[in-house]
């Protein structure tokens, strides 16, 4: 179990304790319930009770807190510490809901936590008052003049029969009778509920977005509505004809949603992603901005200059480090004039994420707020002899990192110093710390910052496919670092931006495989920008992430990115073959 399910765990064991941890006995006559809207005072038959969590109000709709209601009216509501679960009975409503991954099962069915339960800011359960009332039979009221829910309970009303209570039916159809293997099946659902409440969830059985055996196939549909009836089960069959339209990978490199991933085991990988002809690409590198890479050592075990050079122009500063000093570091950027006129430097472009423990995201965060291009920092002048802080973080306690990327351009020479610094110390003592000695990773300044590349695709008549950061299709750029007086490699390009054209690229599927290990990044196609992925992270292991899909019409597409700092390469593209 992660901590934040941990410590969700401990905080409803602590809100049950408080409650007791079984249910009432029922109550032989009819109770009167007042709750106030954000007041922990409640009334129970006239009674005061004091609350530790009082019903709100979240998005226009009211919740109520269900254990006191549970003890109140006697239904039991259970918290097991071992499966993380809570189990209640409303009525005749059984649900068991999963607290670590926010889902729930009512009378057995899958459903969404949200927005029939929340959880209050202490922690407690809460239901919609509707949904909850309506299960154990209650009648309810709201006096909007005193911001009180008023709840009348008969415990035998629940066993009463409703005459409101119709079930609503459940019903469909397809599109037509009949499909090919691999075809799209339409599903039109025709269900309704007789006493126009609205149907809230639906649960199918045997139901496929396609079919990729021969044969007729049964497919059933059971609705429930928004007062909790459920119909009775309806089923209808569909015959799926010897003929192919699509395989399974064909299938979902045509229809899967875009962004987000397609599940392929070794086999499939092998056939249609790591078998793809190489896509020849010519690579140029672009002159003009400088980059300067301070990662090394990536973890800061002491104080001192992590990095330093002069800058005299368009240049891209990028700094990726971790603090694992038991003591807070602060992390800046010295810009130091050692000539006798000011320098003024301006920021074009910027990605500059504020201290985490999260490696994969402010490395992620990083490379989205510079792609998106944006600039904020105001103009530094620096006068002569004068050293001034450029970049000056929070202060990082242990275990917490940043990744920074700015594109600068000066007026003149300046010395830009990363620093790892102890907090209060002034800008100037920076410049007497020590050189901290290399410690694996990179480190050190590169003749330019951006690379072009450019293919043909010829219409994309086969899966085709291109690489990035393998140092072989792609080389890793050279570079000095003058603290060692040595060349060095930039391992993996980090810091680079690539800015990628496929020409004449057919209709197709554009794929990612995140061929190195865990990657996480943004990328912008044809403008567009594309999380890779929006949450978690790509393996090899998931299969590839769908970024884009042609329409047949493009004379080119453009790729634009860098990769992310956390993340592994090389990442291969696939330019997949739609029909």
């Amino acid at each position: 179990m992660g901590k934040r399910s941990a410590l969700f765990a401990l905080i409803v064991t602590l809100v049950f304790g408080l409650f007791g941890g079984t249910a009432s006995a029922v109550p032989s006559a009819a109770m009167k319930v007042w709750l106030y809207v954000d007041q922990k005072q409640a009334f129970v038959n006239g009674a005061p009770f004091e609350l530790t969590s009082p019903a709100t109000v979240y998005n226009g709709k009211m919740y109520v807190p269900v254990k006191f209601l549970g003890d109140t009216f006697g239904f039991p509501v259970q918290f097991d510490m071992a499966t993380n679960t809570i189990a209640l009975q409303a009525g005749k409503t059984d649900v068991l809901i999963d607290l670590t991954t926010r889902t729930t099962l009512i009378d057995g069915m899958p459903g969404a936590f949200q927005p029939t339960f929340e959880i209050s800011q202490d922690g407690k359960l809460m239901a919609q008052l509707t949904w909850i009332m309506d299960r154990i039979g209650a009648t309810y009221s709201y006096d909007a003049q005193l911001s009180r829910v008023e709840v009348v309970y008969a415990p035998w009303s629940a066993e009463l029969p409703a005459a409101r209570e119709g079930k609503p039916v459940a019903k469909f159809t397809f599109g037509k009778t009949s499909y090919k293997m691999g075809e799209k099946i339409q599903y039109i659902d025709l269900s309704y509920d007789v006493e126009g409440d609205g149907i809230e969830f639906a649960a199918w059985k045997g139901k496929q977005d396609a079919f990729f055996e021969p044969g007729v196939k049964t497919v059933s549909l059971q609705v429930t509505d928004s007062k909790g009836n459920v119909s009775d089960w309806y089923s209808k069959t569909i015959t799926i004809t010897n003929e192919t339209m699509y395989s399974p990978v064909q299938f979902q490199m045509q229809h899967a949603k875009l962004q987000s991933f397609i599940k392929l085991d070794a086999a499939q990988l092998n056939q249609h992603i790591r078998s793809a002809q190489k896509l020849g690409m010519a690579s140029t590198q672009v002159p003009g901005r400088k980059l300067l890479v301070s990662d090394s050592p990536e973890t800061i075990t002491q104080y001192g200059a992590l990095y330093r050079d002069t800058v005299d122009g368009k240049a891209r500063l990028y700094a990726n480090h971790i603090n694992e000093m038991d003591e807070d570091v602060q992390f800046a950027i010295i810009a130091t004039n050692q000539g006798d006129d000011p320098v003024t430097i301006k920021t074009t472009r910027q990605g500059e994420v504020y201290p985490s423990v999260f490696v994969h995201l402010f490395g992620y965060q990083a490379s989205v707020d510079f792609l998106v291009g944006d600039a904020n920092k105001p103009e530094l002048t620096v006068k002569p002899g004068e050293s001034k802080a450029y970049a000056y973080l929070p202060k990082l306690t242990k275990g917490q990192g940043i990744n920074l990327i700015y594109d600068i351009e000066t007026s003149g020479d300046v010395a830009i110093t990363f620093a790892a610094m102890r907090p209060g110390d002034p800008m100037d003592a920076a410049l007497s710390y020590p050189e901290l000695p290399f410690a694996g990773h990179i480190r050190g300044s590169f003749p330019f910052s951006e690379i072009r590349m450019e293919a043909d695709a010829d219409g994309t008549k086969v899966a085709k496919r291109f690489t990035v950061g393998d140092n072989v299709d792609d080389p890793f750029v050279r570079g000095f670092d003058p603290f060692r007086n040595e060349f060095v490699s930039l391992d993996g390009n980090y810091g680079m931006m690539y800015n990628i054209r496929v020409k004449n690229p057919g209709k197709s599927a554009i794929v990612l495989l995140a061929r190195g290990g865990a990657y996480k990044g943004p990328l912008k196609i044809n403008g567009e920008m594309v999380l890779a992925p929006a949450s978690g992270v790509l393996t090899a292991l998931d299969g590839v992430f769908l970024l884009y899909r042609t329409t047949g019409t493009e004379e080119y597409v453009d790729i634009e990115f860098t990769p992310a700092a956390g993340s592994y390469l090389p990442l291969d593209f696939i330019f997949y073959p739609l029909k």
